[in-house]
């Protein structure tokens, strides 16, 4: 039988470069709607987006230091490349996390948290001929899947350190059935992990943690965020025969982000009027491909990356990628998203996007009564729901610009 599968492997060769010569180059899709207007970043910021543990799961461990449950999900499905007007090619997320904090007297304050999400990117249907002529015998939707399995541990030691692992699931249906001769499903089930660092420094801490404030104050705050993510480590993927069978597309990545802004404490209100975050990744695919046309996994734990050319003065070059991304968030209602890709195969691009937040409104609104205190529903919920719509998309080149992203957040806060 013959798959008609040719734009697939064109589009993974078109946006990933190397990656399109690995399997299941689909999970290199950055799926966060809040890091896809800074870039992609997924490994370094945006802890409070449930998805971010999908490329970074230590990011569960440091959410799960605020959020008690969080919920993530596409408010519509994503049309994947645009500019090609296939509409049944399309991607959907979904990510939900619980964190809990171990009991108060835990000097360490340590919180663990503990997730699951899912990428879907649909194919479409496709045409199944035979050999003897292009007359169609049949259909089939081609989809692939990675159902993930997170956990993080996040321990405050005034220095913010989180640890995270994912256990990955992959489904890739690329043809309905083997050849005629062959019996086995073009179907490829395989088992991946990650595993994450992070590291949060609160800066502005540290020089004033000797200073006691006013009643009423104006804060400034600064804090250093550092990241490493090893995605994908696995065997290798087949279909129907595992001689043919291809690499994972396992990745290192690093990442930087410096956060500043201002803050105002009172009796009544503990809000941020501004929040300015600047960040830095580079990721490297750790495969290589021998002339020979056989393969290899290399360069664990940082492969390529250098850390001044490619984190510190943001050059890509050679296999590696860089992501740039800016955010300004005000008063936590309203936050702006400007961000840039860079990779191999001249695949360079803008993203931009914004965020509507409830926390602001919600923190000037539930200003604590000292006269009472009596349990008050509406106020409660006001203190720990946080509802976000977030909108992001890729802009400046002819196959991937026009891709829009929108989501919902849902999170209760301890």
């Amino acid at each position: 039988m013959k798959k008609l599968l040719l734009p697939i492997f064109i589009f993974s060769s078109l946006l990933f470069g190397q990656a399109g010569s690995t399997a299941v180059p689909f999970l290199l899709i950055s799926t966060s709607v809040e890091a896809n207007g800074m870039g992609g970043i997924m490994t370094v910021a945006n802890s409070s987006s449930p998805s971010s543990m999908m490329f970074n799961p230590a990011q569960l461990g440091m959410s799960s230091q605020t959020d008690f449950l969080s919920t993530e999900m596409y408010s519509h499905k994503t049309q994947w490349l645009p500019q090609f007007r296939l509409s049944d090619l399309w991607i959907n997320n979904y990510s939900i996390m619980y964190g809990m904090k171990l009991p108060e007297d835990d000097k360490s304050n340590i919180s663990v948290g503990f997730g699951y999400s899912r990428l879907f990117l649909n194919l479409g249907r496709f045409i199944v001929t035979t050999e003897k002529g292009p007359e169609p015998i049949a259909t089939f939707d081609g989809y692939e899947t990675s159902d993930n399995f997170s956990m993080g541990i996040g321990v405050d030691l005034g220095i913010t350190v989180a640890f995270g692992t994912t256990i990955k699931k992959i489904t890739s249906k690329l043809s309905p059935i083997g050849t005629a001769m062959e019996k086995t499903a073009g179907t490829a089930n395989v088992w991946a992990t990650d595993i994450g660092l992070l590291a949060k420094i609160p800066v502005m801490d540290y020089l004033f943690k000797d200073n006691k404030l006013p009643e009423k104050t104006f804060t400034p705050f600064f804090d250093i965020t550092s990241a490493y993510t090893l995605n994908n480590l696995g065997g290798s993927v087949w279909y129907i025969d595992a001689s043919q069978a291809d690499p994972l597309p396992r990745t290192a990545r690093l990442g930087w982000s410096g956060e500043a802004g201002i803050k105002f404490h009172s009796e009544k209100i503990d809000v941020s009027l501004i929040t300015l975050t600047i960040a830095r990744e580079a990721e490297n695919l750790l495969v290589k491909k021998n002339l020979d046309g056989t393969w290899n996994y290399e360069g664990i734990p940082f492969g390529n990356i250098n850390i001044y050319n490619n984190l510190i003065a943001s050059e890509a070059n050679g296999y590696i990628t860089v992501r740039r991304g800016f955010s300004a968030e005000f008063f936590e209602t309203v936050t702006i998203r400007q961000g840039s890709y860079e990779g191999e195969g001249n695949l360079s691009y803008s993203t931009s996007g914004y965020t509507i937040s409830t926390r602001g409104i919600s923190n000037i609104i539930n200003r604590p009564e000292s006269t009472t205190t009596d349990f008050n529903p509406v106020r409660f919920i006001l203190s720990h729901l946080e509802i976000r719509f977030s909108h992001s998309e890729y802009e400046g080149h002819q196959i991937v610009g026009g891709t829009k992203f929108d989501n919902l957040i849902f999170s209760f806060h301890h």
